[in-house]
């Protein structure tokens, strides 16, 4: 304590020191005093720790003093940190230098004794000794403010030093002071909720972060500032909340507002203009837009190198920022310079086991492993993932990260086992992560934030393959964690929908119909120009925004719903249990190939399980890339054209088959491209074909087949869409075979005990659609289509503006119903064109159905099984809007077929499907029924049934 009372007598040892301090906190007591709602520190992210820039002024005139009469660069440094965070000389203005000296006192001691775990309840209780010494009845507001901020500023000097739970400890109590003293509407509150959000976010907790933030920006706008620097500054922290969890597009939304907010108060070169820019980089850095990040961080460091901030920590951060973007465009030559400059300057301002220092280590430890200097990347990392344990705990976002890196170290050094460990480490927290984050997010946000860790699996998926042969362990783990992970978007919005209809909690029910009533409103307001959304002042970010809040709100309003975010627990061995002698389940897993990076090269594994075998067996297609885009449209040319095809077998099929040896039936579950194709359809060289040899069923996971075997409906109500009358306008070509088909199926799903409903002509309407509840049998035959995203091009998609339509492929897929041909004859003419019951049912309405207890969904229409592949997800079109709708199964088609072809396979189905056969054998049988007919894949291929 002594020789902390000696440090802050030397640094005040002058009188020219003196006189220089005193005027500085005369014009800072004139700044505060004439807008105290300002007070408070405001710095972003990249600057967090900064305050305004007053406080620069006051620490250059002391240290330049300091620096004239001592040659301690050590006392130098701790005087610097000490009052860069605290500003003795402010606080004690309007309080007293008792308190003050005590508050800063403390301060330095956090410096000072920086190994010490003493400090802590002295820090604490300094708050209060500070409160107590002055007399809270006595102050004035700008004396209360001011003793807020020093709280404020403890709490932020705290969390520089890594302390983050006692910095939050700091930020709770500093809050409670200012709601308790000053009011719950002060702006003051605004900051605080920003800074703790900020704290939140650092330590992983995204959701707590997000709510702190809303409070935050609510204050603001509740005293008068929205539009002001400070919401801005707001704005540009959630910014990077959204970049953290994957919501890129709304990362890059925000960050625009936020410098449009700001940019008439804004300098050029000064400091919230610079951190405007470097959350920027940040954001574009996510989004892998390397080159404009680049700019970014280089024009960032010439304005700092302006301003003499060539030592400060903001410089050494952007140092870092600029040479991570370095390394993912392959420009490594400046990095190792940039990286070391940085860790100068943090050694130099912090501590080597300071936050940022370790963050900048790690790059450091990257840039080695993918340099492939893997025994000095192995050093580094470990010591950064020691550091990141002992600062963030095991499941905080850099911890895991660096994590992985080491994995991939291991892996490349040939320490498999450690490989093995750490990977399964990551992945473990990673996806305990998932299940604790999925129930506070809306789908949409699910899906950035899955897209954020899918690289890991990813990653994961490289390396069991390449070590599966002499580890098939590996491989049970890849298929385990496939079962848990495929679809995982879809499984988890399925069961929440399914909870929520059979919910009695009325207030839910509710707040799902009003989930339904935004969804349609949204769409509506899809169909207005930008131009017209201005004119009428409707705000489309913040109408979709209140639809993502209240599908938060459903999955956040009991435990039940919690629990339905649970990932699947269904392992191998359970698959296995669950197969006859004679079968084979086999996932199918697309993966980019990764060395010390991903790279643009694809393959796809199979996992083939067998009840005989502990672990499965492998076969790796090496053509992925090929196989995707050359051989499918190859395949689809030859279909189309009954041309003979001896050539996709051999590249879709033949290594599959070979390794598959005598086997009765096949359960498999697809991926990427062989969403597109029908496997069973593939001819082999002998003139066969794959579904004569093998009955080859197809799932979404093979997860599947542990499920219970549901029991049949109690109900059983068939409901037919059919024959609808497009309008008479020649757009759409009629289909007459879909009225005999209807009018012959339902009497025979009559015969099987059905209680059926018609609707055709002008009765096939989409308000019609979207009024069935639930029946056992849905059975749809009419024109589907899928417009791929460059296909959506002009002002409007079916009254749907197009860049919401090439956002979203689920208003890119739909069916045609009645009425469908004046909507698009409104579209070619330009105008306007409402999308309420407007006869083209998109499959983004068809997600709002109620089929929860729906058995099967028959969708004879053409091309209803084509959308927009996502690996590891499924196709994302009508079969997808069915299953996240309730329905079980789905019956789709892959490509345009013949009426007469349809209605045959059809009628064939429902007959011996009526006659007792389960549905899916009776699908089989009408298949090699039409095949007699027509021999030819196009016809009898077309169509597939899911699950």
């Amino acid at each position: 304590k002594e020789s902390i009372e000696d440090q802050i007598e030397d640094t005040g040892s002058t009188e020219v020191g003196k006189s220089q301090l005193d005027q500085a906190r005369e014009e800072q007591l004139q700044k505060d005093t004439l807008n105290y709602n300002y007070i408070f520190s405001q710095g972003n992210r990249a600057s967090f720790f900064a305050n305004r820039e007053s406080k620069e002024n006051v620490f250059l005139t002391v240290a330049k003093n300091y620096e004239r009469e001592t040659t301690e660069p050590v006392a130098l440094e701790t005087y610097e940190k000490a009052f860069d965070f605290n500003r003795k000389g402010e606080f004690s203005i309007y309080i007293n230098p008792e308190a003050a000296y005590y508050n800063f006192l403390q301060a330095l001691s956090l410096f000072v004794n920086d190994e010490s775990t003493l400090y802590s309840e002295a820090l604490l209780d300094s708050v209060v000794a500070i409160r107590s010494v002055v007399g809270m009845d006595t102050l004035s507001i700008e004396e209360k403010y001011a003793l807020g901020k020093t709280m404020a500023n403890l709490s932020i000097l705290i969390h520089a030093r890594g302390k983050y739970n006692l910095s939050e400890d700091f930020i709770s109590e500093t809050t409670k002071y200012i709601e308790d003293e000053i009011g719950t509407r002060s702006i003051a509150l605004a900051s605080l909720y920003n800074n703790h959000a900020v704290i939140a976010q650092s330590q992983g907790k995204y959701t707590e972060a997000e709510e702190y933030f809303d409070q935050s920006e609510a204050i603001v706008k509740k005293n008068g500032k929205a539009g002001s620097v400070s919401h801005a500054i707001i704005k540009s922290n959630r910014a990077l909340l959204y970049n953290e969890v994957g919501q890129y597009d709304q990362a890059i939304s925000e960050i625009e507002n936020s410098k449009n907010m700001a940019s008439g108060e804004l300098r050029s070169k000064g400091r919230d203009n610079i951190s405007f820019k470097i959350n920027e980089g940040l954001i574009h850095y996510s989004k892998r837009d390397y080159e404009r990040e680049e700019v970014i961080f280089n024009e960032v460091l010439e304005l700092k190198r302006k301003r003499m901030a060539r030592n400060q920590t903001d410089y050494a951060n952007v140092e870092n920022y600029l040479a991570g973007v370095l390394m993912e465009s392959d420009k490594t030559d400046q990095v190792p310079e940039l990286l070391n400059d940085a860790l100068r300057i943090f050694e130099k301002k912090y501590t080597t086991n300071h936050p940022a220092y370790i963050k900048t280590k790690h790059n450091l430890g990257k840039y080695h492993l993918y340099s492939g200097d893997f025994v000095e990347a192995s050093n580094i990392l470990n010591e950064v993932n020691r550091t990141y344990q002992q600062f963030y705990g095991v499941n905080h976002p850099d911890y895991l990260n660096s994590l992985e890196d080491l994995a991939v170290v291991s892996w490349k050094q040939g320490l498999f086992s450690q490989a093995t460990t750490q990977f399964k480490k990551v992945i473990d927290a990673e996806l305990s992560l998932v299940e604790n984050y999925f129930g506070a997010m809306s789908e949409y946000e699910k899906g950035q934030y899955w897209a954020k860790v899918r690289p890991t699996i990813l990653k994961f998926y490289a390396y069991a393959v390449e070590r599966g042969i002499q580890d098939p362990s590996l491989l049970s783990e890849m298929y385990t964690i496939h079962l848990k992970t495929k679809g995982i978007l879809l499984s988890t919005a399925t069961k929440v929908r399914t909870q929520i209809l059979n919910s009695s909690d009325e207030k839910l029910k509710q707040l799902y119909a009003d989930w339904v009533q935004a969804k349609e409103e949204l769409i509506l307001y899809y169909t207005y120009s930008k131009a017209q959304l201005a004119e009428q002042k409707i705000d489309l970010e913040q109408i979709t925004s209140n639809v993502n809040r209240i599908e938060k709100a459903l999955n956040q309003l009991s435990s039940e719903f919690a629990q339905s975010n649970k990932l699947p627990v269904a392992t191998i061995s359970d698959v296995r249990s669950r197969i006859g002698a004679n079968d084979v389940a086999v996932e199918v897993i697309g993966y980019p190939v990764f060395d010390r990076s991903f790279t643009d090269k694809k393959n796809y594994a199979f996992l083939i399980a067998r009840q005989s075998s502990e672990h499965p067996e492998l076969v790796v297609l090496e053509e992925g890339n090929d196989l995707d885009r050359k051989y499918a449209k190859a395949y689809l040319n030859r279909v189309k054209l009954k041309a003979e095809d001896k050539i996709t077998y051999e590249k879709f099929w033949q290594p599959i088959d070979e390794k598959l040896g005598d086997v009765d039936n096949v359960y498999l579950s697809p991926d990427g491209v062989y969403y597109q194709v029908n496997v069973g359809a593939l001819e082999r060289p002998d003139g066969t074909f794959v579904s004569d040899e093998l009955k080859l069923h197809l799932y979404s996971s093979t997860r599947d087949l542990t499920k219970k075997e549901s029991s049949s409906p109690s109900r059983k109500q068939a409901d037919f869409f059919g024959f609808p009358d497009y309008g008479a306008q020649g757009l759409l070509q009629p289909l007459p075979g879909t009225q005999k088909e209807i009018a012959t199926i339902s009497k025979l799903t009559e015969s099987g005990g059905f209680a059926t409903r018609t609707f055709m002509r002008k009765e096939a309407s989409e308000q019609n659609f979207k009024e069935i509840r639930s029946p056992s049998l849905l059975h749809v035959a009419t024109h589907g289509f899928f417009l791929k995203a460059n296909q959506a091009v002009g002002g409007k998609v079916f009254g749907v503006e197009v860049g919401q339509a090439n956002d979203n492929p689920l208003l890119r897929s739909g069916l045609m119903l009645a009425d469908a041909e004046q909507t698009m004859r409104q579209a070619t003419q330009g105008t306007e064109v409402s999308t309420a019951d407007n006869g083209v049912l998109t499959a983004y309405e068809v997600v709002t159905l109620d089929l929860k207890n729906t058995e099967l969904v028959v969708l004879s229409a053409c091309e209803t099984g084509l959308g927009e592949v996502k690996s590891g997800e499924g196709v994302y079109g009508l079969q997808r809007a069915f299953q996240v709708a309730g329905a079980a199964s789905v019956v789709m088609s892959l490509w345009k077929v013949s009426d007469e072809a349809t209605q045959q396979l059809m009628t064939s189905f429902y007959e011996e499907w009526m006659s007792g056969k389960p549905r899916e054998e009776a699908f089989f049988t009408a298949q090699k029924s039409l095949r007699q007919r027509f021999p030819e894949p196009y016809y009898w291929g077309a169509f597939v049934m899911l699950n």
